[in-house]
């Protein structure tokens, strides 16, 4: 299992590498032209970052997560940032919570006009406990990968929804679980 994850990690960031040597050509909302006729990228574009809400709803963990998401773009589609989230079991026998928090890297781009597609990985760490039948409490590392759509809904506003593995490696109880997310982004530039 650490040696998936290892490889994951290690494939994902070789492509970002990869993506961010080749030379990135200017559009016309991250560029504008000198006196030379020469394109140079818009200060603004490069302090662009998104902030957004979500839901992560996890079947197998029996508990929907809420939280947010802040991201600042490195190149006109890689960008990195944090995340943080947490959820409450509940139920006629159980109870409990679980909290993740990580950094997250990711890589985006178009596919429509309107719509364009968003993948990277989440890592970090979480944490847990529940009570019931038997009282469990774990923590330890958390990678979780993801890929997802994007639409343009506003001018400035976003709605994703992905899909992601939530792994923890050294959780009997909280690990290997599919997520659906649903995401709202509010870009600042």
């Amino acid at each position: 299992m650490k040696n998936i994850i290892i490889l994951l990690i290690s494939i994902f960031f070789s492509v970002q590498v990869l993506a961010q040597s080749q030379e990135v050509l200017p559009t016309d909302e991250t560029s504008k032209t000198n006196l030379a006729g020469q394109y140079i990228y818009a200060d603004s574009y490069f302090k662009k970052s998104k902030t957004g809400i979500v839901l992560k709803y996890a079947p197998t963990l029996t508990t929907m997560f809420y939280g947010w998401r802040f991201v600042v773009y490195n190149t006109e589609k890689f960008f990195i940032g944090g995340t943080g989230f947490t959820g409450q079991f509940g139920g006629p026998t159980e109870f409990g919570t679980l909290t993740t928090a990580g950094l997250t890297a990711g890589y985006d781009f178009t596919i429509f006009d309107d719509i364009y597609v968003d993948w990277g990985i989440t890592a970090g760490g979480a944490g847990g406990r529940s009570s019931g039948t038997k009282t469990i409490s774990e923590g330890g590392v958390l990678v979780e990968p993801w890929f997802g759509f994007n639409h343009k809904v506003g001018e400035n506003t976003d709605f994703n929804y992905s899909f992601s593995w939530f792994m923890m490696p050294n959780s009997l109880n909280y690990n290997n679980a599919l997520s659906f997310n649903l995401r709202i982004d509010f870009i600042i530039n």
